[in-house]
């Protein structure tokens, strides 16, 4: 958040990248900068476009990577989630919107993360982290984007 104005300026941008299990993977990722101290946010929201084989938690690492290079953010001083809901799937009409707080870790230069490396926030934790970002919505994101190009 900007302290002089009171805007927030999110960073938004539709990510690509090679999946590690192979194909093209895509995802919605959010930077919100850092409070006075702390790291900052980075929220990777899974689109519906993914084939099943190249979901986001599944490679988590190769969507950091890519959100990394949108953002030009160093890996130490971001705090990552996954974000899921009814954007996620297209049989997922009601989903409950989920966040997952995921580590990425450098490991020889190389961003590593892995299932365990990841914990699903239960829902009355998820509705904080919800509130204290105040995310728009992913259509609205994503509809923005397509205005902007």
């Amino acid at each position: 958040m900007d302290n002089t104005t009171g805007v927030r300026q999110v960073q938004a941008a539709v990510i690509q990248w090679a999946h590690a299990n192979g194909g093209a993977a895509q995802a919605l990722a959010r930077l919100i900068p850092p409070p006075e101290t702390g790291p900052a946010v980075v929220v990777i929201s899974e689109l519906a476009a993914n084939a099943d084989a190249t979901g986001l938690v599944s490679d988590f690492a190769g969507a950091a990577g890519a959100a990394l290079a949108a953002f030009g953010r160093m890996p130490q001083s971001v705090h990552w989630f996954a974000h899921h809901g009814d954007f996620s799937s297209y049989d997922g009409a009601g989903a409950p919107e989920t966040f997952t707080d995921v580590t990425v870790h450098v490991v020889d230069g190389t961003l590593r993360s892995d299932l365990t490396d990841q914990r699903l926030l239960p829902a009355a934790e998820a509705e904080v982290v919800r509130g204290h970002l105040r995310l728009e919505p992913v259509a609205v994101v994503l509809q923005a984007i397509a205005q902007a190009r």
